[in-house]
């Protein structure tokens, strides 16, 4: 895929997402940013969002996914463990998916 600065598709699928889906979440620009000070060794911890904060894992790995806000639910990009492609439709996101250790 050409870089964020050339990638008018994910710009163009994105701007087909309701925005209340959207509202307050970060960009991978963003956290680029919130991270940019931190110290390189330093553990990226992700909390559980069904416990309240109260379960947490270090981050183990980080994909591109189609996020399917309605249904919360990610595919991956290209084909996934059965050889299929997802074909991304009007409501679909496409996101970083933050894998946490389980």
């Amino acid at each position: 895929m050409p870089g964020s600065e050339e990638n008018t598709y994910v710009r163009d699928q994105n701007a087909r997402v309701d925005p209340l889906f959207t509202i307050g979440a970060l960009t991978v620009a963003a956290v680029r940013e919130i991270l940019a000070d931190l110290p390189d060794d330093a553990v990226v911890v992700v909390a559980h969002p069904d416990r309240d904060g109260t379960d947490c894992s270090p981050l183990a790995d980080v994909q591109e996914c189609w996020f399917l806000p309605r249904s919360g639910e990610s595919v991956p990009i290209g084909r996934d463990a059965d050889g299929n492609v997802h074909e991304p439709g009007p409501g679909d996101l496409y996101a970083v998916l933050l894998q946490p250790v389980m």
